[in-house]
């Protein structure tokens, strides 16, 4: 087998799709998400107590990013939980290897068939529920709501990234649903963990009430992608103070955009190289 071949990741990438669009994956996800754009954009309006029945771009996605951190990642942790562990168990992986045809070969079909579900989904749904929201309310935010988009598909990628990762070091479908699950769960956690960190080394809630927090704790943002994902967000829309439930927070600057997104890079590409890395040594 000569150099890398496009051709066969081309082939293993449609073959994800085409498998997911069978499933009707890419239907149900479009249309959760056109859903929970519409309802979130309604709340928001409403809180607006405007005439509109849609609120803005930029109060739909601030009220829709705790959800869609959650589910976004659990999506890409359900698509790619099994991509390997799974089909090495059923035996339909060593059919694919008995073809001349590369693990990296393999592994990046995975993942861009994968990641064109999210892909679509995301464009589709959310890009439907934003030109409803614009034909009422103007396209305002136009720019952020994009950017958010975007970071969306790109924290998808990462979670699928982890998932694939997993899938190619556990041996069994089982163990691998073990790992999304604790990758799922720390998302969930982590907000918590780090604030129990905070109160116990001396902080009150006086202190964390007026923004009065020390710098590792908004540094420890980096050890979560959901929470690095919403501070991407915040700062694709400009917003620089968060002011909530009585809660006056800034964003320091180090957290700026160039910093967040190569964060994001590197949660996206160590899990990669460390797929390949157990992939190839894998006895199938």
């Amino acid at each position: 087998m000569d150099g890398f071949n496009p051709k066969a990741v081309f082939t293993i990438a449609k073959k994800e799709f085409m498998d997911n669009i069978r499933n009707r994956w890419v239907i149900l996800l479009t249309i959760i998400f056109v859903l929970l754009i519409l309802i979130f954009s309604y709340v928001a309006g409403g809180q607006t107590g405007g005439e509109e029945i849609f609120g803005g771009m930029q109060n739909t996605v601030f009220g829709l990013m705790g959800i869609s951190s959650l589910l976004i990642p659990l999506i890409a942790l359900i698509l790619g939980f099994s991509t390997i562990s799974g089909e090495a168990e059923s035996g339909a992986l060593y059919v694919v290897l008995s073809y001349p045809i590369r693990r990296i070969e393999v592994l990046l079909g995975k993942l861009l068939g994968l990641g064109s579900v999210i892909v679509v989904s995301v464009f589709l749904g959310f890009g439907l529920g934003g030109i409803a929201i614009a034909a009422t309310v103007g396209p305002e935010s136009w720019v952020g709501y994009i950017g958010f988009m975007l970071l969306s598909i790109f924290m998808g990628f990462i979670y699928l990234s982890l998932s694939i990762c997993i899938s190619a070091y556990c041996k069994r479908r089982i163990t691998s649903i073990g790992g999304v699950l604790l990758v799922f769960f720390w998302g969930m956690i982590y907000g918590t963990v780090f604030i129990a960190i905070l109160y116990a080394t001396g902080s009150s809630i006086e202190d964390f009430m007026t923004g009065n927090i020390p710098d590792w704790f908004f540094n420890s943002v980096v050890f979560s992608p959901g929470d690095l994902h919403q501070t991407a967000v915040m700062r694709v829309f400009g917003m620089v103070t968060i002011d909530a439930m009585g809660i006056s927070v800034t964003i320091p600057e180090f957290l700026s955009m160039n910093p967040l997104l190569v964060v994001h890079l590197i949660w996206f590409i160590v899990p990669l190289f460390l797929a390949y890395f157990f992939f190839k040594r894998r006895d199938i």
